[in-house]
């Protein structure tokens, strides 16, 4: 049993640090996950959507500092109680979030207007790791297993802190840990560095100061020192589908190759006065003897097949798409705001100099925003700027930069270079 709950502190406390440091890298698009979950036709807290970001940092940074506690043997009856906590209520979260999704499968195949909205992801990993939400309950489902011992385990005093020796031998492996889920999943060898120097400074702090509070705001004060930093620029990795490198043409295409959508048909015959159900993958049955009736509800989806990374992008105006057009420009930039009322004003205040460059450089400039037309022609007039706005869906700008507004440039659809506006002094052009 001993070495089952030491190999459950290192495994979900590792876990721990990396969903944790995952979110905070995109605290933002966390807090549209939130905003996902907080709508009224899913939990109904539509009041805690103005504290979504704050909400967002808080859990993102508690869950690395929970897993460093893990890992050092830290305060471990709080430790595990938060813990199971944590994992007691996102277990309740993802089978409540997958049950929509069964019901509405259920009720949309028998042909009847669903009237709920369902959370597809559950946004544990961010972008980095795509998980459905029943995947996420199976896997929070398997966290419990560790979960519960290791809280039966801290208030029969069977975790202590760590020994110098034991700090090494843990964060040891809690750094292969970190490796294989990167080798695995993310590619992302930033979170090792970061894990690293998170080790290193509780490890000095906890034997300098002899203090297990202090050693625990150390990682509190990383954590959000990077969230921060994360939050007045960009993401540090940018796991979207609109990262520097992207083409957004090549985004949107179905390879001829590409695997299709299965489904499946449940047909419905009369033969010999009884109703008869044979289920096919779309093609039509041969009942002898057989009268049709009409298909059983509506065809099951089975595989969604290849889906493209970008699938909603678009330029448009009331009565024209733009999209193919703009991203043949050798020389574009967008500059996005998905509303432009919510934009930051120190921001649109730098856009006037920036643009009016951009565009002596032989740029072409456009705004992207989902906002009306009143709205676009205001924030024209008070910050005196030179280009026109064309309409996107307010996700899909969401999800291209984590500003508003943001800056991208591009060639011929591929992206360049994207920026906070923070940063809009450091773009060369």
């Amino acid at each position: 049993m001993k070495y089952f709950i030491n190999f459950s502190r290192i495994a979900v406390g590792s876990l721990f640090i990396i969903s944790g440091l995952i979110k905070c890298n995109d605290s933002i698009g966390f807090s549209y996950k939130l905003n996902d979950y907080f709508a009224q036709d899913v939990l109904n807290l539509e009041f805690l959507i103005p504290y979504s970001l704050i909400l967002a940092v808080m859990i993102c940074v508690v869950e690395i500092v929970l897993g460093v506690a893990l890992i050092f043997g830290f305060k471990p009856k709080l430790t595990s109680s938060l813990v199971l906590l944590m994992m007691l209520f996102f277990t309740w979260l993802t089978w409540y979030t997958s049950s929509c999704i069964s019901e509405r499968d259920v009720v949309t195949q028998m042909g009847e207007e669903f009237n709920r909205n369902c959370v597809e992801d559950c946004g544990c990993f961010g972008d980095a790791l795509k998980l459905k939400p029943i995947e996420s309950f199976y896997k929070d489902l398997v966290l419990l297993l560790f979960a519960i011992p290791l809280f039966i385990a801290s208030f029969k005093k069977s975790i202590k802190e760590n020994t110098k020796k034991e700090d090494w031998i843990y964060c040891g492996f809690s750094m292969v840990l970190l490796l294989l889920f990167n080798l695995i999943f993310t590619k992302w060898w930033f979170s090792l560095l970061f894990a690293l120097v998170l080790f290193v400074v509780v490890y000095l702090v906890k034997n300098k100061m002899k203090n297990q509070w202090l050693s625990l705001l150390a990682a509190y004060m990383i954590s959000l020192g990077f969230t921060w930093y994360c939050l007045e620029n960009l993401p540090v990795k940018d796991f979207r589908p609109y990262k520097i490198g992207a083409n957004i043409t090549e985004g949107m295409i179905i390879p001829e190759n590409a695997a299709k959508p299965l489904m499946e048909y449940t047909w419905i015959f009369k033969v010999d006065g009884e109703e008869k159900k044979i289920t096919t993958n779309g093609s039509f049955p041969s009942v002898e003897g057989g009268e049709y009736v009409g298909l059983d509800g509506n065809p099951k989806v089975i595989d969604e097949g290849y889906v493209p990374p970008i699938q909603d992008f678009s330029i448009e105006t009331l009565d024209e798409n733009l999209t193919s057009y703009f991203l043949e420009k050798e020389k574009l930039v967008f500059i996005t705001m998905y509303n432009i009322a919510t934009s930051e004003a120190e921001g649109l205040a730098k856009l006037k100099s920036f643009t009016d460059e951009a565009m002596k450089k032989g740029y072409t400039v456009i705004g992207l925003t989902s906002s009306g037309e009143d709205a676009k022609q205001k924030v024209k007039q008070d910050y005196n700027l030179n280009f026109d706005f064309y309409l996107c869906d307010e996700k899909v700008i969401k999800t291209i930069v984590r500003s508003n507004p943001g800056i991208v440039i591009l060639e011929k659809g591929t992206i360049m270079n994207k920026a906070h506006w923070n940063d809009i002094e450091d773009i060369e052009l």
